[in-house]
């Protein structure tokens, strides 16, 4: 089977390469917007621990200016207690007021310690710029209470660990970029998965039989191309089962036909011969009837059996051919006078255009004849009486051209492409024909060989103008 080829607009290979560039592309630019809006959603660590100390800074100078108006001796603990309950902010951050040894005077609803390390919140918030893991921040400022020495103390609740947020973020983000790959590559991929499935399920089906099915072939890709040749394999597939469907039923035909046309004659045969053998019931000249009949019929089973015989050999390519040089001129000069007789008797007049000149071919001398002779002997047999049958010889270059030309009856288109096919015939409804009747052989026979020579054997028909064309090689 010989493959189809079509150019390719991108080939599989580049499409593959653009659409993992593609999904690359794409999952890049996905995530990083997904990242953008997380983290205008739920903003990072460093940004919230600024807060925090913004938050703190703000809460503790607030505390401190109202704690200011309680410096007196008559300061009110219950409004003191108040004040730094309120700069707890409803347990987000912790407020304390301490003494100089760290117990806890007052404190926020959330801050459960009675005693503070003041040495360990001053280190703190000496700190504050270098966070630590995990670690709260602290802001104190000094004041006083009762004519003593106090300290305010606001201090946040446990910062996240950055580090371990961080390594969470970047395996979130890997995570997500790979889902998103694999997502954006089998969205991008789904059209030739699809092309595949429907590839690999024509194949099944025509696997099962279904020659019919064809498979589009619209992709411009090596799939495409595949495509093509899977339609072609099967168009031609089809063809040669079709062929070898009409292949059998031309073996049952033969058989059919070869057991009619033997059986016809044979019968006739026996029925002569068994009137000859009862002598008491005929006479002379019906035996000599019956005798010349019997003998009539033999040679028209004779002719059959040598023509099968012929074809057989022709189309089996078992046909050898003894070439030498033939004046084809003189051949159907010969021809021509052996008809003429048969041809009257029919109404039926042979006219030869030859040139002057001889004319050589090499070829099988027997078998060039028994195609002449098959071809002039359709020529008269279907010839419309009176009329007329012209025979030309004409020479070209490099090949000689004999034409058979008759007027008979019309046929159809149908009965035009059967006139080659072995054991047809035309109707042979004729009372009276001198012809002995055919064995639908003569021009398969023919054909055979013309083409056994490198020639050729053509036929044309116009409203019952019947031109057969023997094309020869010349001898140059």
């Amino acid at each position: 089977m010989r493959l189809l080829k079509q150019p390719f607009s991108v080939t599989l290979r580049v499409k593959l390469m653009l659409t993992f560039v593609g999904c690359l592309v794409l999952s890049t630019l996905t995530s990083t917007l997904l990242e953008w809006g997380y983290r205008e959603i739920q903003p990072n660590d460093s940004d919230n621990y600024d807060s925090i100390r913004r938050t703190v800074n703000e809460r503790l100078d607030k505390l401190d200016k109202e704690w200011a108006a309680l410096s007196g001796p008559d300061s009110d603990e219950r409004t003191a207690a108040s004040l730094v309950d309120q700069a707890g902010e409803g347990g987000k951050l912790r407020a304390y007021v301490t003494d100089e040894s760290g117990r806890v005077l007052f404190r926020s609803s959330e801050a459960p310690e009675s005693k503070l390390s003041l040495y360990e919140l001053l280190m703190s918030a000496k700190q504050a710029n270098n966070r630590q893991p995990g670690a709260a921040y602290t802001a104190v400022l000094p004041a006083h209470y009762r004519d003593q020495a106090v300290y305010l103390i606001v201090s946040s609740k446990l910062v996240p660990q950055p580090g371990n947020a961080y390594e969470i973020n970047e395996m979130f983000k890997f995570l997500l970029f790979i889902a998103l790959f694999v997502l954006f590559f089998y969205a991008l991929t789904w059209r030739k998965m699809r092309q595949i499935r429907h590839i690999n399920r024509g194949l099944n089906e025509i696997a099962h039989g279904e020659l019919s099915v064809r498979l589009a072939t619209n992709s411009r890709d090596e799939l495409g191309l595949v495509a093509a040749n899977i339609n072609s394999m099967a168009e031609q597939l089809a063809r040669q089962q079709e062929k070898e469907r009409r292949l059998e039923k031309s073996k049952m035909d033969l058989i059919t036909n070869v057991s009619h046309d033997l059986r016809t004659p044979l019968t006739s045969v026996i029925g002569y011969l068994n009137l000859l053998m009862n002598p008491a019931q005929t006479n002379a000249p019906e035996r000599e009837r019956y005798l010349t009949s019997a003998y009539n019929k033999a040679n028209q089973l004779k002719k059959l059996i040598d023509d099968l015989f012929e074809y057989t050999r022709l189309s089996g390519g078992e046909a050898k051919l003894e070439r030498r040089e033939i004046d084809i001129h003189h051949l159907l000069e010969q021809l021509v006078s052996e008809f003429e007789p048969i041809a009257e008797q029919r109404q039926i007049a042979i006219e030869s255009r030859l040139p002057q000149a001889p004319l050589y071919v090499v070829a099988d001398a027997e078998k060039l004849v028994r195609a002449l002779d098959n071809l002039l002997m359709n020529a008269v047999k279907y010839s419309v009486a009176p009329g007329r049958v012209t025979v030309t010889l004409s020479a070209y270059p490099k090949r000689a051209v004999i034409e058979f030309e008759n007027e008979g009856r019309p046929i159809t288109k149908a009965q035009e492409e059967l006139l080659f096919e072995r054991f047809y015939k035309a109707d042979e409804s004729r009372t009276g024909d001198p012809l002995p009747d055919g064995t639908g052989l003569g021009l398969s026979i023919a054909r055979n060989i013309a083409e056994l020579h490198g020639g050729r054997l053509a036929f044309r028909h116009e409203q019952g103008r019947f031109v057969f064309r023997l094309e020869l090689p010349l001898n140059v």
